[in-house]
């Protein structure tokens, strides 16, 4: 991927505008649930349960449309293509982080509502296509080196394995693995899924408003000193672990870069609209999006168990951190009016409703799930 295609991912993220304050009665109880689903490293599953949780992802491809599903920002902001209703309840939650990427990205809504959205997801696919496990989460830090491309997780099982690189003739889509076949993509337009690693840096402002550079490749960013940079430090300072997790030289921006194709938000070359703008908005395309942001929510999980101080703490805003000149510099999570405990996720006709309070205890009655 050439450079200036890589710095464009980023710079679509200062498409995030969101100026609407969620405000609602705190009224959550929290609860506990009996029985909490148990999310493992992909590696810990045996080659049954990942076919069983493989084909769980591709029978949701094959679930209808839910006319459920609606749109929250405006077309012209978010970016995207219309709804198409020929498509299957996968596509949905595709489209559902398409339309909220202005809302969900570089604001406080960022690690509550991706926490929301992978817990409905893995629960669309227990309640819609009988999978038994828990959402598999990828701990990259086991891949963080020069050799990340060839890192075990790429494996080319035909009924297990995750797959590897794309075919740089065929617009880098995947050949190998159980995604390859029997997932069809609806968004931005039809297709497959498609990788095409880098491992670019950027020595320059990435978003052109004061961010500092990411100078090192972006493996650096996912090792496991950088796990525990995060986890370990930032003690009752939800603003500082946020930052770091999702700015230039955190884990979250780094996999998706270095994952190229779907990942990264490109679109599909000769079959996207000529209109078609990149951005972090159909990476989950990838059920690979799915393992980065469960290995993201359990961090976020270990950290907040790491300190008192830390379960509780919150803060954010409700406008995108690089929509103004100077913004992040101020409030990288996010520019006022702030978000609270009481205010609503977005959730497109898709999502269960929920606050940002139900997101901060995953073993509470509206998450009920933990991690191995």
């Amino acid at each position: 991927m050439a450079a200036s295609l890589t710095k464009n991912i980023f710079l679509a993220l200062l498409l995030t505008f969101f100026t609407t304050a969620y405000a609602a009665p705190a009224t959550a109880v929290k609860g506990g649930c009996e029985k909490p689903v148990v999310r493992r490293e992909w590696r810990a599953l045996s080659a049954d349960e990942r076919e069983e949780y493989a084909n769980a992802v591709k029978c949701l491809n094959k679930v209808p449309h839910k006319s459920s599903l609606t749109t929250v920002v405006n077309l012209t902001v978010a970016q995207i293509p219309p709804i198409n209703p020929n498509t299957s309840h996968f596509d949905d939650f595709v489209y559902t982080h398409m339309d909220l990427n202005p809302v969900i990205h570089f604001t406080g809504l960022f690690l509550p509502w991706h926490r929301a959205y992978v817990a409905d997801f893995e629960l669309a696919l227990r309640t819609e296509c009988g999978y038994t496990g828990g959402q598999p989460y990828w701990d990259w830090t086991l891949d963080a080196s020069p050799n990340f491309p060839n890192a075990t997780i790429w494996n080319d099982s035909p009924t297990s394995g995750l797959g590897g690189w794309g075919d740089p003739n065929n617009d880098f889509r995947i050949s190998t693995g159980v995604f390859s076949k029997d997932l069809e993509l609806a968004y931005p337009a039809p297709h497959t899924i498609r990788r095409n690693y880098t491992d670019r840096s950027f020595s320059t402002d990435p978003f052109g408003d004061g961010t500092p550079p990411a100078p090192l490749p972006f493996w650096n960013y996912i090792t496991p000193a950088s796990r525990d940079a995060l986890v370990d430090n930032f003690i009752g300072d939800f603003v500082g672990f946020h930052t770091l997790f999702e700015g230039p030289v955190g884990p979250h921006g780094s996999i998706h870069v270095m994952m190229g194709g779907d990942m990264s938000g490109t679109c599909p070359n000769g079959l996207a609209p000529p209109a078609c703008v990149q951005g972090p908005k159909w990476t989950s395309n990838d059920p690979m999006f799915f393992m980065h942001h469960s290995m993201i929510d359990k961090m976020w999980w270990d950290w907040q168990n790491k300190h008192p101080q830390n379960f509780w703490s919150y803060g954010g805003g409700s406008v995108g951190a690089h929509t103004q000149p100077g913004l992040y510099a101020e409030f990288p999570t996010g520019g006022p009016p702030f978000l609270n405990f009481s205010s609503p996720l977005p959730t497109d006709g898709i999502l269960r409703d929920g606050t940002i309070y139900d997101m901060m205890d995953i073993k509470a009655e509206r998450l009920c799930y933990t991690y191995e």
